[in-house]
């Protein structure tokens, strides 16, 4: 994010005729009042010493102010000398560099990792080299390219000769040599379900890399590493967004078909062994993550909304939140994380429906002590914005240290950004980050090892790859 100011400006008017109050809030710290009479009150300033509290007090020579509540719209001000109430509305004055609500504190220095990446599609947050710093994976237009921390130089793994039609990635250490191998999902063509192809790519000296394909995956979309059955080895998780027999414009007349690769204890050969997890129409995202225990478990975005699937003890899947309402394909959930609130409650975030308009969270219940492997139920769903065009980006993560997660979404379409979403107990506060990215993905990590999280995007067409850095004290 740039450095300009974000300003808002409001006014209150009294009963008291050609008597009014002008407020100026620049930035977050610090706001004055002035009053603007014409009636011989002496001119007199008010001076907000810190804007982020909850409450706050104005004091005059004739008469006290009180704020009851900043984080909302609309405060109210009554004046001790005739009980005289004024109502201000807050309005927001958007600026290109962001924008901030009066509630929120989440500001981010913008740096470009790399402006010239044509067709990114899709960004990872990964140690490539074994230097213990996180690196940057990039990919789309048929290249995948890493970003070396700190420098940010990029080197190319693969190139549209080698790996036309690339979708996704997946980076790990899977043999243990301090060097990553990267998975990677080509030749993908939406209206072809049966095309789709998988390959390793693995680095060799000199900073070659060298590609050895694994297996041909109709409609292969999306790629994450995870251990699903608590052997301590990664597992391949891979799921195409069709199922093979899809036509146009519904896409419904089959299932995408979820397997995961077991990569064994050589995995650079690429002769992996494939096992089914199960099927589910038109699925666009997966999370693999632990969810309270020792494996990690599966979330599937699709047009179902979320389920879950556990690969350890009994192999079940389970239905957690519906989505969107509304008719195929546009219905269900298009992207999504699972956050946590710093009173120990986790929280589902979504893109809905199928690259859609809305970012929704569903709020799940207090902590439970007996069963904490069990994730939901979660109550209904809530849309915090529906002004996303083509919405394809999501991420959650605590960038400004208050214990609550906040969502980050993208989308490429009309008035392309990135915002942040930052949960006030009650909703959720909007921060436009970036006006200058179509972002088409969004991954986090601690880039500078601060201890705080970062975040990166991708832009399509925009062609960028960008770094947000949470300012906080002393950065």
């Amino acid at each position: 994010m740039t450095r300009r100011e974000t300003r808002v400006l409001s006014h209150f008017k009294s009963e008291i005729p050609d008597f009014g109050f002008r407020i100026l809030i620049s930035g977050i710290k610090a706001a004055c009042f002035e009053s603007q009479n014409k009636f011989g009150i002496p001119n007199f300033r008010f001076r907000i010493a810190n804007l982020g509290i909850k409450t706050a007090y104005f004091k005059s020579q004739i008469s006290r102010f009180r704020i009851a509540n900043l984080g909302i719209k609309t405060a109210y001000f009554k004046s001790q000398i005739s009980n005289l109430k004024y109502s201000v509305l807050f309005l927001s004055l958007c600026l290109r560099g962001g924008i901030h609500c009066p509630a929120g504190e989440l500001t981010f220095e913008r740096i470009v990792i790399d402006a010239d990446f044509p067709g990114g599609y899709q960004v990872e947050v990964a140690d490539v080299n074994g230097d213990g710093r996180p690196d940057v994976v990039g990919l789309g237009g048929g290249t995948c390219a890493w970003f070396e921390n700190p420098t940010w130089k990029k080197r190319v793994v693969s190139t549209p000769r080698e790996t036309p039609g690339i979708i996704s990635s997946a980076t790990a250490d899977l043999d243990g040599d301090g060097k990553a191998e990267i998975a990677i999902a080509y030749e993908f063509a939406a209206d072809e379900p049966t095309r789709g192809e998988l390959a390793l790519a693995s680095q060799e000296d000199g900073g070659r890399w060298r590609l050895t394909h694994v297996a041909h995956v109709g409609s292969i979309h999306r790629l994450r590493w995870g251990d699903l059955d608590g052997d301590k080895a990664r597992e391949l998780v891979v799921a195409p967004l069709f199922g093979r027999l899809v036509k146009p414009p519904t896409y419904d007349q089959d299932n995408a078909q979820l397997v995961c690769f077991h990569t064994g204890a050589n995995p650079r050969p690429g002769r992996w062994r494939v096992e089914s997890i199960g099927e589910r129409p038109v699925v666009h995202a997966i999370e693999v993550r632990p969810v309270g225990g020792p494996v990690e478990e599966i979330l599937t975005a699709d047009k179902l909304g979320v389920a879950i699937y556990s690969l350890a003890g009994d192999g079940s899947r389970r239905d957690l939140i519906p989505g969107a309402p509304g008719t195929a394909p546009r219905r269900g959930s298009s992207e999504v994380h699972l956050g946590k609130l710093k009173d120990g409650r986790a929280f589902l975030a979504t893109i809905d429906p199928w690259h859609g308009n809305q970012v929704a969270v569903c709020l799940g219940g207090p902590p439970n002590s007996s069963g904490p492997r069990l994730l939901g139920p979660f109550g209904p769903r809530s849309v915090i914005d529906a002004t996303l065009a083509d919405g394809h980006a999501l991420w959650v993560a605590d960038a400004d240290g208050d214990g609550d997660d906040e969502v980050f979404a993208g989308h490429r379409g009309a008035d392309h950004r990135v915002s942040a979403y930052d949960f006030n107990r009650t909703t959720w506060d909007r921060t436009v980050i970036d006006r200058d990215i179509a972002a088409q993905d969004l991954r986090g990590g601690d880039l500078d090892g601060d201890g705080t999280p970062d975040v990166v995007a991708i832009g399509g067409q925009t062609h960028n790859v960008v770094w947000y850095r949470p300012k906080t004290e002393g950065k």
